[in-house]
């Protein structure tokens, strides 16, 4: 009788009341300052650097090897006979690509290992997705399946305020930021069929309903992407306490004009993703769901 196990990175944002109640590996990313490396929601939490970040911008890592290993064997030790891993795109880290050489030294267990094409809840939300299906008595290859049909029609968007920490960490992918800078024109980007950040949007920054236009904005791009004749899942994230205030507002603005959604959650983000975008990014995704 097989016994499914779930391993996960950081850099996809995941609700913790689903990472204790089934039990799901997290691999943590390296997030290195000068004064020395620490792991993503283990050894530094999020809210931590987002304040450092007002003075030194730090740089990620994947997950070491040994922990990644570590992640299987503690799934073998409680008896998994399938494991089910989910990671950040492939193209924003190696993350994806080294869990699946580790992989090959666990030939006992049956494998799957999800490419998302995406990040923060946006990858996160595939997680959810696993144990919802899970919970349904689905089998592994029933599971794998539904997830591997989601990969293109799972959606992402970031309200970025300032493109420095895009530029800064390299990971400006295909949006453009030097005019926008100049012309106080904030981006919403996503991660394209290949993984990878790009434009989809942009606002021009008021003082007076920035926040209202954002959410707007937001709403219209989730509306484009709402799957046909099909449950989804919904899920808003922030990162300072600033961005929460809104992510929970943008997350009722997305209930209100999808009532049809099944589940919804309003998620804190992750270290990993706001050291590319910064602290003040606000979030939100969907992701079809099959019964």
């Amino acid at each position: 009788m097989e016994k499914i196990g779930f391993i996960v990175d950081s850099g996809s944002d995941v609700p913790k009341e689903f990472v204790d109640k089934f039990e799901i590996e997290v691999l943590p990313l390296n997030v290195a300052f000068k004064d020395g490396d620490y792991l993503d929601g283990v050894t530094i939490q999020p809210q931590e650097v987002f304040e450092r970040m007002a003075s030194e911008i730090p740089k990620t890592s994947l997950p070491s090897g040994e922990l990644i290993s570590q992640a299987f064997e503690n799934l073998i030790e409680k008896g998994c006979t399938h494991i089910i891993a989910i990671t950040i795109s492939s193209n924003l880290s190696g993350t994806n690509n080294s869990v699946r050489l580790i992989a090959e030294d666990f030939p006992q267990v049956e494998f799957f290992l999800l490419d998302t094409k995406n990040i923060g809840i946006g990858s996160g939300l595939f997680m959810i997705a696993a144990t919802k299906y899970f919970e349904m008595k689905n089998d592994f290859k029933m599971i794998t399946k539904k997830l591997q049909d989601s990969v293109e029609k799972g959606h992402v968007f970031f309200h970025i305020p300032n493109l420095k920490y895009l530029i800064a960490g390299g990971r400006i992918g295909r949006v453009t930021g030097a005019v926008g800078t100049l012309l106080n024109i904030q981006q919403i980007i996503t991660c394209d069929e290949e993984g990878i950040y790009t434009k989809i949007a942009k606002i021009r920054a008021s003082k007076t309903n920035n926040e209202a236009k954002t959410i707007k904005k937001m709403v219209d791009l989730v509306k484009g992407v709402l799957p046909e004749s099909q449950e989804f899942l919904l899920a808003s994230c922030g990162g300072n306490p600033a961005a929460r205030v809104t992510s929970a507002k943008l997350l009722e603005g997305l209930k209100d004009a999808l009532p049809e959604f099944e589940e919804a959650y309003d998620v804190q983000l992750g270290s990993a993703l706001a050291v590319h975008t910064g602290p003040e990014l606000t979030g939100c995704a969907i992701l079809p769901l099959y019964k």
